[in-house]
């Protein structure tokens, strides 16, 4: 009897004081997950180009719109549905003013614009249809902009096509632009 009771207090000290490799909660390592945010500063526009053609945007970081740096060129496949025409600015340009250029095909149909999205740093700023006038404005001496519509029209001069632009409403666009820096 004696020998049993030896056998099972040696199987229950065994048990409750077997080796097990566990770690205590304070020695553990926590793994964060990283969230990686894009620092680059888009312009996102939604379009209707209805023949292939190269957009161009143009911006400031001085806040005038003295235009006169390279601007960021995308080429577009024609298509008669809305497609997004992506421009990232090179790292660590934060713009203050936007140019907007419609193209260098002579035989480009009117173009539509239905947003202007602005992004950075996770935050974003979307301008759609008719409110797109509020910071957009043609460029009267090359093309006509219909803010309800979306439409841009070509001027034409002298038989030839001129190249379309939309300039920036300076004093609305820069705290817009802004906003997304907070």
């Amino acid at each position: 009897m004696r020998t049993k009771f030896l056998i099972t207090a040696l199987v229950l000290l065994g048990i409750f004081t077997s080796c097990k490799n566990e770690k205590s909660l304070d020695s553990l390592e926590v793994v964060k997950s990283e969230v990686s945010v894009d620092n680059s500063f888009k312009v996102t526009l939604g379009v209707i180009v209805k023949k292939d053609d190269n957009l161009s945007l143009f911006y400031t970081e001085d806040g005038s719109i003295d235009f006169k740096g390279e601007p960021i060129w995308q080429g577009v496949k024609g298509n008669n549905g809305v497609q997004e025409v992506v421009y990232t600015l090179p790292d660590g340009v934060f713009p203050t003013q936007f140019r907007l250029d419609f193209g260098m095909n002579k035989e480009q149909e009117d173009i539509v614009l239905k947003s202007v999205v602005l992004e950075y740093k996770g935050n974003k700023r979307e301008f759609i249809g008719a409110n797109l006038v509020d910071f957009f404005r043609a460029d009267e001496n090359k093309c006509t902009f219909n803010p309800s519509t979306g439409v841009i029209k070509a001027v034409v001069k002298d038989g030839v096509r001129q190249y379309p632009s939309l300039y920036p409403h300076e004093a609305n666009l820069l705290p817009e632009i802004n906003k997304l820096a907070k």
